[in-house]
């Protein structure tokens, strides 16, 4: 009898001390996005939208994946795939911060395959509206155009892959880069409004994300004509409104 209760005793201790070599042993070193490190922590569950883990034996945590920047595991086997699986898909758009957004653009027409560069500096309060200023040049034809502009953006989903929308408003300043030819000559070119609306996809990762953009660019503009007509000694001028319309392709980077 004493030995049976030995035997059951033994087996009991050699369960505890197992269990904790284990819990020891299996450790995650988590760098969270604000730059603060948890070493040493046990994973504990895995919510839907947050981790537990347990930091010194007392004291549990709660961490949301979005806060999470890169996750270590140690003698893990199954959970950290778990736990893996988690991470690579969470939502990384940029939240509540200022961002850089710089993009480069195609803008195709009725003859003529033109070019645009732009450069966005604004907030993003929150996942469906965000605010910035603009400045771009845009290439239209014999057009230069360079708009300034508020731009409002917004996600559809809170993904790794986010699809987004976007609309741009403002004033285009604009002149002509072609030279005057024999006949006329063009004078007092003018700007005038300017928008865009579109829609796009956000490639996220950990620092910066890969944008790729489609759009529809309206720029108003105005221009004086003369005309030399030698067997006449008077010349005509002609004033004309433009707006130069445009399908717009455009790739860049978001900081």
């Amino acid at each position: 009898m004493k030995y049976s209760i030995f035997l059951v005793g033994f087996f009991l201790h050699f369960l505890h001390v197992s269990e904790a070599h284990s819990q020891v042993n299996k450790q995650v070193k988590i760098v969270m996005k604000n730059g603060v490190r948890i070493k040493g922590a046990i994973v504990k569950t895995i919510d839907v939208d947050r981790l537990e883990v347990d930091v010194d034996g007392s004291q549990s945590m709660y961490i949301r994946y979005d806060l999470i920047k890169t996750i270590q595991f140690k003698n893990y086997q199954v959970v950290d795939q778990e736990l893996k699986d988690k991470l690579s898909a969470q939502p990384s758009i940029k939240i509540e911060t200022f961002y850089h957004e710089i993009r480069g653009s195609l803008l195709f027409g009725e003859e003529n395959i033109d070019v645009g560069l732009h450069s966005i500096n604004g907030y993003q309060f929150n996942q469906y509206l965000g605010t910035g200023l603009g400045l771009g040049v845009n290439k239209f034809g014999n057009y230069l155009a360079m708009p300034i502009y508020a731009n409002v953006k917004g996600y559809i989903y809170n993904r790794k892959v986010s699809p987004f929308y976007f609309g741009d408003i403002g004033y285009g300043y604009a002149w002509n880069t072609k030279k005057n030819e024999n006949v006329f000559e063009v004078e007092n070119v003018k700007g005038g409004l300017y928008w865009q609306l579109g829609l796009g996809y956000q490639f996220n990762f950990y620092s910066s994300s890969l944008i790729l953009s489609m759009g529809y660019v309206n720029q108003h503009s105005k221009a004086d004509y003369v005309y030399y007509r030698p067997w006449d000694l008077d010349d005509v001028e002609i004033s004309e409104s433009r707006v130069l319309r445009r399908f717009n392709l455009s790739i860049g980077f978001l900081f």
